[in-house]
């Protein structure tokens, strides 16, 4: 129903705003539609939606019904301070004109600027702030003032304006944390799927809740097989089960465990070995400063096949005791009969007899270096701070009563502290050994200790023939191949041992001699 001027009526506008509100559409269908509604029962030419932000003094229209789209098209912009909007925000509240000169509004910005005579506007409130206006505007003044009905109107299209822009924000923000949640769930799916490692769940009373597809090729069983299944399904014994059964415990006081070397039996009743990592699960709803054992709901864990490596370790250890015992023992033998027999031949083959003892001397260092290889793999050092200082003049000494004629120099301030551990003696005595029996009959060699700002550098140089290529890539990458040589063993345990001192070692080329350069972490006392 309209009246005499073709304007909508009062209860015929209401209801039309009230079907807007609960009827079906995008914000900004819905908003369009109560913007027509209110341009209709205002009698004005136009209605729209501005956004503005008086600190920069923008004002740009968002969505409108201007029916030519030339006087407030959407994405028109204009300074703020020339709109009557900055009155509507300043004073947060209706702000109604139906004839801006009028009532003494001639000299307003808004006037002078864009000739608008009749105004009526409301502020939009989005999350308890100004988000920017509702404006129903003519260029030409409205008959009459507008009705306190008319801005109560007003002021309930610019709350569905802003309920509405607030609503499709929200939705926004869970569609976005949606999308979010969805690409962790694929990106952890597929870190699952191409891992070698096993990942398990398991609740509070012992029961696997998830395990990852990695199982199958591991263990020959699919996640379904097992899921709904106690965590002591795919141990192999008891024994094995009271390790697990007291990891599990500790997780549920609240530790973090590690085990290595835990026996799983697979499907066709084989054992695998692996690493397992087991930490707790909280209550999400428990704040992590709060957090006790009481709030653990289940465990997460990762495991990792280590049957390969653990089978490494045995034949290694099978080696080194067989060069540890049976070599040393049977070079032992040798030797006793070597010296034996120097006493029994003649003058002619006494130097035969002298290399079947120098064979049995070398061989039984060989098997001697084997065995600290062997400790310095199986027993990961402590670091501390210490003075390198006392390790590299005590072993010049030991080496250089040893071997009178060789000459040795040591070139070392007072102190030098780094990062090490006491078998770094090894290390300078395998270099210094290494010297002085290969260069020359009377060698010169100089160990020199050097501190910078964050390490600390020990230098071992001779005047030898040099250090073959194949040795020093031993001493700087680890490389197997040059264990052919005599001194290989050696080499190598200098390069475990400075590695796991968390040192680096290098071999710089220079035109007479060998220097080695060992440098380690500076630490304080």
């Amino acid at each position: 129903m309209a009246d005499s001027e073709g304007r909508l009526a009062g209860d015929e506008a209401r209801s039309r705003l009230y079907d807007v509100m609960r009827a079906e559409g995008s914000t900004e269908e819905r908003i369009r539609r109560a913007l027509t509604v209110g341009t209709e029962y205002f009698g004005v030419e136009y209605g729209y939606v501005a956004e503005v932000d008086p600190e920069s003094d923008s004002w740009e229209v968002l969505i409108s019904i201007d029916p030519d789209s030339s006087t407030v098209p959407e994405g028109l912009q204009v300074d703020y301070s020339t709109t009557y909007c900055r009155r509507t925000i300043q004073e947060e509240t209706v702000v109604a004109l139906h004839d801006g000169p009028d009532e003494a509004y001639a000299a307003d910005p808004n006037f002078e600027s864009h000739g608008v005579h009749c105004y009526h506007g409301a502020p939009v409130m989005v999350e308890g702030e100004a988000f920017g206006t509702v404006c129903f505007v003519s260029h030409d003044a409205r008959g009459e003032p507008f009705s306190d009905s008319e801005k109560a109107f007003t002021d309930l299209i610019a709350q569905m304006v802003g309920s509405e822009i607030e609503r499709e924000r929200k939705q926004a923000a869970l569609d976005e944390r949606e999308r979010e949640l969805e690409e962790r769930q694929e990106l952890y799916r597929a870190v699952i799927d191409a891992s070698f490692d096993l990942l398990f769940r398991v609740d509070a009373d012992g029961t696997y809740t998830y395990h990852s597809p990695t199982i199958e090729p591991m263990l020959g069983y699919t996640p379904d097989e097992i899921v709904g299944r106690p965590y002591r399904t795919l141990l192999p014994d008891d024994a094995t089960a009271e390790v697990a059964d007291r990891l599990f415990q500790r997780v549920l006081d609240g530790e973090t465990v590690e085990e290595r070397y835990l026996p799983l039996e697979t499907a066709a009743g084989d054992i695998v070995y692996v690493d397992v990592r087991v930490t707790p699960i909280y209550a999400a709803d428990v704040p992590e400063a709060e957090r006790t054992p009481a709030d653990i709901v289940a465990v997460q864990g990762m495991a990792h096949d280590a049957t390969e490596r653990k089978q490494r370790e045995r034949l290694a250890r099978v080696l080194n005791r067989v060069l540890r015992h049976n070599l040393r023992n049977d070079m032992t033998i040798i030797t006793g009969y070597a010296d034996m027999l120097a006493d029994r031949v003649d003058e002619s083959d006494t130097d035969l007899v002298r290399r079947i003892q120098n064979t049995a001397d070398r061989l039984l260092g060989m098997s001697e270096t084997a065995r600290e290889l062997g400790d310095n793999f199986a027993d990961p050092p402590t670091l501390e701070p210490l003075d390198v200082v006392p390790v590299v003049r005590g072993m010049v000494e030991q080496v250089a009563s040893r071997d009178p004629a060789a000459e040795i120099t040591v070139d070392a301030p007072d102190t030098a502290v780094a990062s090490a551990a006491p078998r770094l003696e090894t290390v300078v005595w395998e270099l210094l050994d290494n010297a002085v029996k290969h260069a020359g009959e009377s060698p010169t060699v100089s160990a020199t200790v050097t501190v910078a700002t964050d390490t600390v550098e020990i230098r071992i140089a001779d005047d030898g023939p040099g250090i073959p290529a194949q040795e020093a890539t031993v001493l700087e990458t680890g490389e197997e191949t040059p264990l052919v040589h005599g001194s290989g063993l050696g080499l190598w345990l200098v390069y475990w041992i400075v590695s796991s001192l968390d040192g680096e070692v290098r071999v710089p080329e220079q035109t007479d001699g060998t220097a080695v350069r060992i440098r380690l972490q500076r630490a304080d006392r």
